[in-house]
């Protein structure tokens, strides 16, 4: 171009156009300059927190949850390792290929791994997909000896809750699940550990003292994802505390065996102290089954299960009590003056009330004849307590089932326990708007009609019952606080005739639970039959309706020994079991029978040989024993 013709004017121009070029240069730059400040001064280090994540991994290291353990110290719930499948893309050169030898090498679903592939689609590239939970150790170690042929895959060991005795104890114990919705709402330090929750039992009961702090460490890594070096200091976890339960584990086992396909309830208390010895409800079920989250198909079977496994029947499960409770209505009539240990009746079977023209039946066909307290407790006479609960009524009925603490909680602890029921005549109105009508009183003193217990509540009156008034709390820990003995409002005269016709009842000719006595072991107890259908209900029905199980009638059976200085009480409650003698009082002496053998017994010659070596020690030496 020749400039020297170029008018001035489009010269002018051609100016103005390269500085407006160059501006909008200077400005791009300028934009440039301070976009690169801003990444490398204002998020310089989050982006190089991104960089490292590259070549960084942070290795948790989980809380190991507390251990329970039964009173003499054997392990009841532990922690043991179970090895996880991980997989991080970023770490796999190609996936397709690394999942098909993971699935060929280790029998594992090529289907499955990818389905792990795609719920984790969002998931950052280097951060790991678990594709196995609990690998079996044979390929776990097999796949860490030949780790170089699956890049980005890795074996990480987590801590798997596990219950050495299955079963046993389940309902007490509980059982763990991963947690899903409140687990982002813990502190960071206990999250993974945290991941593992109580979900019933003791686990749900303690679970933020078992929960621990969680640890961990940076580790540098190869492009193939294997951990090279630590970097920094690790930092430990700190394992969740331990929980040390007052439960037996040889009694929790022989009181399993001796349900044996049986449904119901078994306790075992100390009744001096309230300690729970043994507690177990059937059909039990295998915690073990939601350590690492249940199947489908197991959860549905137990939801079906029309004996309910999942239902702590010992503090849940409401009965009838049957005439167990016939200690509340003879402890009525002696406290009212309406009995006295020589009030006599006569039994002929049968029972008779003005306006009814069917009468109320003793089990015994044909009746006791002639009899009086203890007899009548010895021999569940019916009839001699339907007249009791006619001359006292049903709110006084009500009143003293209550200082027996029926109608209410137990205080136990545990989660989801039922109060059961206790009628009185303001409870009918308030109910059913109606009044409570004579004929409802009969039933009620011999435990039946309106009355509802939970196994653990008739344990806990025969246990007040057995320790002259005094109310112990039921207690699962060895160190447990919280609400503290009582002396309940009862006459020791009264209770002592109760306990002299229970002790008839298995030591005396007629009594109904003979097969329960022992030689040196004085054993005090209650048989009882609970309807499920009334007798009028019954009939109705064709024989082969009437042989079918869910018709029979619940039996029971409680007991407590010696009954001088009664140290053991034991329930069984069998689900259609028929009667009390029959189904429940084998149960209880299975139990009884092993604690005389092997608790009782060696408890009290260890301490009379160590009373008869003493002898043989001079004064000093006695002094310097008694005081250590």
């Amino acid at each position: 171009m020749n400039f020297e013709t170029l008018e001035f004017e489009e010269l002018d121009r051609i100016r103005n156009r390269l500085m407006i070029l160059g501006g909008v240069v200077i400005l791009i730059f300028s934009l440039l300059a301070s976009r690169l400040w801003y990444l490398q001064i204002i998020e310089g280090q989050k982006y190089t927190k991104f960089s490292q994540g590259n070549r960084i991994r942070l290795v948790p290291e989980p809380a190991l949850r507390g251990i329970i353990y039964d009173r003499n110290g054997v392990i009841l719930a532990e922690n043991r390792p179970a090895y996880q499948l991980h997989l991080i893309r970023e770490d796999t050169p190609d996936l397709e290929i690394t999942l098909g030898n993971v699935s060929q090498a280790l029998s594992l679903s090529y289907p499955a791994l990818k389905e792990k592939i795609v719920e984790n689609h969002g998931l950052a590239q280097f951060k790991p997909i678990i594709l196995e939970e609990d690998l079996d150790y044979e390929k776990a170690m097999y796949l860490e000896t030949f780790q170089d042929d699956f890049p980005g895959v890795s074996i990480v060991v987590q801590p798997r809750r596990f219950y050495p005795y299955n079963n046993l104890a389940a309902h007490l114990i509980g059982y763990v699940g991963i947690v899903q919705e409140d687990w982002k709402e813990l502190p960071e330090e206990k999250r993974s550990s945290s991941q593992i929750v109580g979900h019933s039992g003791i686990e749900l009961l303690e679970n933020d003292r078992m929960i621990g702090l969680d640890g961990g460490w940076q580790a540098e890594v190869d492009h193939m994802g294997r951990e090279l070096q630590v970097l920094g200091k690790p930092v430990p976890s700190v394992p969740g505390e331990n929980i040390s339960l007052n439960l037996d584990i040889r009694l929790q086992k022989v009181a399993t065996e001796a349900m044996q396909g049986e449904s119901g309830a078994v306790i075992v208390m100390n009744p001096k102290t309230g300690e729970i010895l043994a507690l177990a409800s059937f059909p039990d079920f295998d915690p073990n089954l939601f350590s690492g989250g249940i199947d489908q198909k197991s959860w549905n079977s137990l939801l079906a299960n029309p004996e309910h496994p999942l239902e702590n029947k010992a503090i849940q499960g409401l009965y009838a009590p049957g005439s167990i409770f016939k200690v509340v209505t003879a402890y009525a009539g002696l406290d009212l003056g309406v009995l006295t240990p020589e009030t006599e009746r006569v039994c002929n079977g049968y029972y008779f009330i003005k306006g009814r023209s069917d009468p109320f039946k003793c089990w015994k066909e044909g009746g006791h004849g002639r009899v009086k307290l203890i007899d009548a407790i010895k021999g569940s006479c019916n009839v001699y307590f339907y007249n009791a609960g006619m001359s006292v009524g049903v709110d006084a009925i009500h009143k003293y089932a209550s200082l027996f603490g029926l109608g209410k909680l137990t205080g136990v602890g545990l989660q989801n326990e039922k109060a059961g029921l206790i009628p009185n005549t303001k409870w009918k109105k308030r109910i059913f708007n109606e009044p409570w009508y004579l004929g409802e009183t009969p039933s009620t003193a011999i435990g039946q009609g309106f009355i509802t217990t939970t196994p653990l509540q008739v344990i806990n009156m025969i246990n007040i019952l057995a320790n002259d008034g005094m109310w112990m709390p039921p207690r699962i820990f060895k160190e447990q606080e919280g609400v503290r003995p009582e002396q309940i409002p009862l006459k020791k005269k009264y209770l002592s005739l109760i306990r002299e016709g229970m002790v008839a009842v298995v030591n005396s000719e007629g009594g109904t639970a003979k097969k329960v006595q022992f030689e040196e072991f004085t054993v005090a107890g209650k048989t009882a039959t609970s309807q499920v259908i009334s007798n009028e209900t019954l009939e109705t029905l064709d024989d082969e309706a009437k042989s079918s199980k869910i018709f029979q009638n619940h039996a029971w059976f409680v007991a407590f020994g010696p009954a001088e200085d009664p140290e053991i009480s034991v329930l069984a409650l069998v689900e259609h079991g028929g009667g009390g003698s029959k189904a429940a009082a084998p149960v209880v002496r299975k139990i009884l029978s092993y604690y005389i053998d092997n608790i009782y017994k060696p408890k009290n010659e260890q301490t009379l040989n160590n009373h008869i070596d003493s002898k043989n020690l001079n004064f000093s030496e006695r002094l310097q024993i008694a005081f250590n």
